[in-house]
């Protein structure tokens, strides 16, 4: 019986280039594709795969906090995350919040489907160095530290503070995030305390750099 994937990203070269890959695997077969969270949301519910492969920034939302919400809707189906974004900031993350694997964009298709496999059979695939960083613990950072945003930011306020720098309001952030726009405000101020910004201005010049490293 074939495995069924069902895939989640906001490039749709992307999407056609895993449909390939997988669909050519006697073992697998691509049941779905999306490129925003919400309507994949709604076709994962009818098509129930076995893995969802996504990346982490999508059309409609990005950050962590989209992995809670598809492993709270689907539990059954494995979360793989394939992402552009730099492992060293937020596989750990992607890891707690109930992601199977994670693999970097520009790894070998072989490497995928190594990472795919093993997730199929119930088993982490995830770089050694980060297993056995989150086994011993890790390093704690320094408080209000700047240019620390990936260690310092909790999983919303990561998220708050990308789409500042991709220049997004605190009303257009609260519709996506289905929050108030008192509440973004108040992560906007955690944010700027825990990265020792004195002002907005700062607040989204130093976004706008995370974004576009």
């Amino acid at each position: 019986m074939k495995q069924k994937i069902y895939l989640l990203d906001d490039h749709p070269i992307v999407i056609e280039g895993l449909k390939q890959i997988l669909n050519s695997q006697e073992d697998m077969e691509v049941v779905g594709s999306a490129e925003d969270a919400n309507a994949g949301l709604l076709q994962i519910a009818k098509v129930k795969p076995d893995v969802i492969i996504l990346d982490i920034t999508l059309r409609d939302r990005s950050g962590v906090e989209l992995i809670k919400k598809v492993r709270a809707q689907f539990p059954k189906s494995h979360v793989f995350v394939y992402s552009m974004h730099d492992e060293n900031v937020y596989a750990e993350r992607c890891l707690r919040a109930g992601a199977m694997g994670y693999l970097m964009k520009g790894e070998s298709s072989t490497r995928l489907l190594q990472g795919l496999r093993q997730v199929i059979s119930g088993s982490f695939f995830f770089s050694a160095a980060l297993l056995g960083s989150i086994v011993t613990g890790g390093t704690t950072p320094k408080p209000g530290a700047r240019g620390e945003p990936g260690r310092l930011l909790s999983d919303r306020q990561l998220e708050v503070f990308e789409m500042v720098g991709r220049g997004l309001g605190s009303h257009q952030i609260s519709e996506k995030l289905e929050l108030s726009a008192k509440t973004v405000d108040a992560h906007k101020a955690n944010i700027r305390q825990k990265l020792g910004l004195g002002s907005a201005r700062e607040l989204l010049m130093e976004a706008v750099r995370w974004v576009e490293k």
